[in-house]
């Protein structure tokens, strides 16, 4: 498809959702498109969120999505070890744990992604740690999803109904609601024991605070017992 075609399609879009007449929505759709170029010719190499301590809200948007893809991870491993399950039982509830955890992955990505965005972090930055080519990839994180959540996340208002996805994220940021922060420990506790490097890496339990390292440190050793009976000896 052409430049040129795909502007035509993007402006008959614009006319069908807002009523406007065709050159109406092609002069806006070329006036967005204008300020976004300046917006992008000017952001500076670096922004304050390159800088400073992690806003809380943001460990708080990880924890929580983190938990969900864990669960919903879960629920497909668990799903395997039904061997007498019919196969067409297994593949329908397998894809749906699956695409489910998808969705959180890719709110969580796109709801940081925007809030790099508002932070006028650069846009090749962005791609970078997104590890995509261009722009139009990192757009595709972006959605109206994902800037509804932000909205939530920081307090901010939307237009019109503002849908679960703003109450999540505002939960987050409360510590109200959605979230359950006595589990996002409870997983943070044990993927710290099946995965840090312990005991090659003695500090490998270090960034834990004291009352999540002491049960970490006794879970690693209940879990190298699977692997290595002599362990425990």
């Amino acid at each position: 498809m052409s430049r040129r075609q795909a502007e035509k399609n993007a402006t008959r879009e614009r006319q069908e959702a807002t009523g406007q007449p065709y050159q109406a929505a092609l002069k806006g759709l070329r006036e967005e498109r204008l300020a976004h170029r300046e917006g992008v010719i000017n952001q500076p190499a670096w922004s304050p969120a390159d800088e400073g301590p992690v806003p809380s809200a943001l460990s708080g948007l990880v924890r929580f999505h983190a938990d969900n893809i864990c669960r919903y991870l879960n629920d497909a491993v668990h799903r395997a070890r039904y061997t007498g399950l019919p196969f067409y039982e297994w593949q329908r509830m397998t894809l749906y744990h699956l695409t489910d955890a998808l969705e959180h992955l890719n709110l969580l990505i796109g709801t940081i992604a925007a809030y790099l965005q508002e932070q006028r972090v650069a846009p090749g930055q962005i791609q970078s740690h997104l590890q995509v080519r261009d722009d139009k990839a990192v757009r595709a994180f972006i959605t109206p999803s994902a800037l509804t959540h932000l909205a939530g996340l920081t307090g901010k208002t939307v237009e019109g109904r503002p849908g679960v996805w703003h109450d999540v994220g505002a939960s987050i940021a409360k510590h109200t609601g959605w979230t359950c922060p006595e589990r996002e420990d409870a997983l943070e506790t044990a993927l710290a024991a099946l995965y840090a490097n312990y005991p090659d890496d003695e500090e490998a339990f270090d960034n834990l605070p004291a009352p999540l390292k002491e049960r970490a440190l006794a879970l690693n050793e209940l879990l190298r017992s699977f692997t290595d009976p002599e362990s425990t000896t």
